[in-house]
């Protein structure tokens, strides 16, 4: 008999009784890091019957060990003014608005909501990568428009990182170098150039443009508006078309269009009779042609140079030709409905939010008149928690300069602040918890809201506290990162905000 046969098995064991005995080692601690305790059995440690893991707390508790819960209302402010009703299970939104009228915070954007069949209802969502892509947003677009009427992905950027993946709208750019707040090229950015997503895009001697809707849910298709945000330099020409059709000069020579150099183009399409167009419009029971007359807008610009240039009509796709331009900066392109919800996703990888009280106070201004927002959400702090840290007022006070900077613009808007989300961390056993710096952000931002007098939602209470991202990745709806969702984890957090957002809807109709 071959005596090595046995071999790889003693090999084997000695090396699962070597780990296990290395269990049993005292903590080390490097620096100020302390390294990772080995333990092979941690995958197969008990859960509970929603996946969580209970071991280490059963260990913790059999030791006499006081279980660290930092509660995230530790950091002291002042109760909300107003508390709306909630169903048994909710976290709901905290309004601290103090004004003498009696009106909370979160009515401005619940009143516009009445007035959705007549004018577009804007919402902002600023965030981190956690929105990147469209996640999260695509489906509170979908819900709401659904809901509440609306076409469109709304504004969109001339180009990011995530055009590739996202799946709302097909984006194909060439001959633009981009710029935006967190470039790591830090020198190519110029603040005071930004738009109002935090990013500009300069043409290079020819750059092109192409935006199409998409399949995605049931309102991103077609659209009755698209209209580019650009600066104009001298000797720009810039030409538009939709639909494939040729492109034809909408601004030349750095020079507005006068109304009779307007361009037109005239579109026939045969529907079927009977209920409703792609626009909503009611279509009668016999067959009918249907003409749809599409037009651009003159530019509008204003007296720092900020222009828009809208085409209208049933829009299924958006190009763009820009020419002798390198001294004109591009925004983006808004592709929506002339009534409706609109759903802006401006998302900005690595980002703490500060940059949004960089974006120049004349810039924010300007666009507010042409997109003037019923609801701003602000929602970062993935980048900022971290696990040493418990103060986060450096943090916080630089953020409420942002969301100060976005009420002087933005005086009719509902501002809501969104908490930091779920994130989870190995400790030195091995076992994931979420990380401290995560409750200790959350309650600076909470603290943050209450002393701006703004509305603030939990997200890390609504999505189930400790343990929930690691719930989220057993049931595929994260990454293993144990810190972004996925699409349908965003999918999953979309229908949460979106029963909170109408509750409130429903308290104040009760209200009113």
């Amino acid at each position: 008999m071959n005596k090595n046969i046995w071999k790889p098995f003693i090999t084997t064991a000695l090396v699962i009784v070597v780990l296990l005995a290395m269990f049993f080692l005292p903590h080390i601690t490097v620096g100020d890091k302390e390294l990772r305790r080995i333990n092979i059995l941690s995958d197969i440690e008990r859960r509970d019957s929603e996946g969580n893991i209970l071991a280490e707390m059963k260990a913790d508790e059999a030791q006499g060990i006081e279980v660290d819960k930092f509660d995230s209302t530790a950091v002291k402010v002042n109760k909300p003014v107003y508390v709306d009703s909630i169903p048994e299970g909710m976290t709901g939104i905290e309004d601290f608005a103090d004004n003498d009228n009696g009106e909370r915070e979160m009515d401005k954007f619940y009143a516009a909501l009445s007035e959705v069949k007549e004018r577009p209802v804007r919402i902002a969502y600023y965030g981190d990568s956690y929105i990147e892509g469209d996640i999260l947003t695509e489906d509170l677009r979908d819900m709401l428009q659904t809901r509440f009427g609306g076409s469109g992905v709304g504004f969109v950027d001339i180009y990011t990182v995530t055009s590739g993946f996202r799946k709302t709208v097909w984006t194909k750019a060439k001959g633009w170098s981009d710029h935006n707040a967190n470039d790591p090229k830090s020198k190519r950015f110029n603040k005071t150039l930004q738009g109002i997503s935090g990013r500009y895009f300069i043409p290079q001697s020819t750059a092109s443009l192409e935006m199409k809707g998409s399949k995605y849910g049931t309102h991103l298709d077609t659209v009755s508006t698209a209209t580019v945000f650009f600066t104009p330099g001298n000797g720009l020409n810039l030409a538009a078309s939709i639909n494939g059709e040729e492109l034809k000069t909408v601004y030349a020579n750095g020079g507005l269009l006068e109304t009779h150099d307007e361009v037109s183009y005239v579109t026939e399409t045969v529907v079927k009779g009977g209920g409703t167009d792609s626009l909503g419009n009611e279509i009668p029971a016999d067959t009918v042609k249907v003409t749809h007359e599409v037009h651009s807008d003159v530019a509008e610009q204003s007296s720092n140079g900020l222009a828009s240039k809208t085409l209208h009509g049933r829009i299924g796709r958006f190009s763009l030709q820009a020419k002798n331009g390198n001294a004109s900066r591009f925004y983006g392109v808004a592709l929506e409905g002339k009534s409706g919800i609109v759903l802006d996703n401006f998302s900005m990888r690595a980002s703490n939010g500060w940059f949004i009280g960089d974006i120049p106070q004349k810039t924010l201004a300007d666009f507010a008149k042409r997109r003037p927002y019923d609801l701003i959400i602000v929602h970062f702090g993935l980048n900022v928690a971290n696990s040493k840290q418990k103060d986060y007022s450096y943090y916080t006070d630089r953020m409420a300069n942002s969301i100060a900077h976005l009420k002087a613009q933005f005086p009719n808007a509902s501002i809501l602040v969104i908490g930091v989300g779920d994130r989870e961390e190995k400790d030195v056993d091995g076992n994931l918890h979420t990380m401290p710096g995560v409750r200790e952000l959350i309650s600076y931002q909470r603290k943050m809201a209450a002393d701006k007098k703004v509305a603030f939602w939990n997200l890390y209470e609504a999505m189930g506290g400790d343990g929930s991202i690691s719930l989220m990745v057993t049931h595929k709806q994260a990454n293993l990162d144990y810190t972004h969702i996925n699409f349908a984890g965003g999918k999953k957090l979309a229908r949460i905000l979106y029963d909170v957002l109408m509750n409130g809807k429903e308290n104040y109709d009760k209200r009113k």
